[in-house]
């Protein structure tokens, strides 16, 4: 895999349909185009993942209950309950699943109505993101199933034998290693922790 060691090149790569892995808030991850239905399609080929398995996306971190209210329903449908869970939650290692919002591509995992939105607090995860400008796909770096990674070491010994690599490694480290996100569903203004995390749901 290429080392990539600019936020700009990164950016460049993933606007031309590239997908690529990279460092985040927990462990390492594969991201790509959340509008660009080739980039899904190559991401499930990395990971060897049935393709009717949902994947979650990344959009940009933000502090204030307003600001995480507004960019949050631009992809999801928030209830008021909702509404004060990602205030409390985001930006963090979670993952919180929202009936979809309007700027989700019709094609991305029709067969469901729900979407998994991560909002960081990680320096390299949202200068990406703003330097791409839109929102990406997130998933981790690993082949379905496998344990998660937190070096770019990790990362190419787990897809040294994938028919089908990421473009890229984005250069750097993971500075607070976490297991992976975790993941809780709002429906009918109640919580389902769906799977346990870094986050510890009160």
């Amino acid at each position: 895999m290429k080392k990539i060691y600019s936020i700009t090149e990164a950016a460049t790569l993933l606007k031309s349909g590239a997908v690529l892995a990279h460092p985040a808030d927990t462990c390492f991850g594969l991201t790509g185009d959340l509008m660009n239905p080739e980039a899904l399609k190559k991401i499930q080929a990395i990971k060897g993942r049935d393709a009717r398995k949902p994947m979650s996306i990344f959009i940009p971190g933000v502090s204030g209950e307003g600001s995480v209210v507004s960019q949050l329903k631009k992809y999801g449908v928030l209830s008021k309950f909702a509404e004060k869970i990602c205030h409390q939650y985001l930006p963090g290692p979670i993952t919180i699943i929202l009936p979809k919002g309007p700027k989700i591509p019709n094609w991305y995992f029709p067969e469901t109505e729900w979407i998994g939105i991560r909002m960081v607090d990680d320096k390299n995860v949202n200068e990406l993101l703003r330097a791409f400008g839109g929102p990406l796909i997130t998933t981790s770096a690993n082949l379905s199933g496998g344990k998660a990674c937190y070096t770019a070491k990790e990362v190419e010994q787990m897809l040294k034998n994938s028919t089908v690599k990421p473009d890229g490694i984005l250069a750097g480290e993971i500075v607070d290693p976490k297991p992976p996100s975790t993941v809780v569903k709002i429906e009918n203004d109640r919580i389902e922790v769906l799977r346990e995390g870094p986050v510890e749901i009160l």
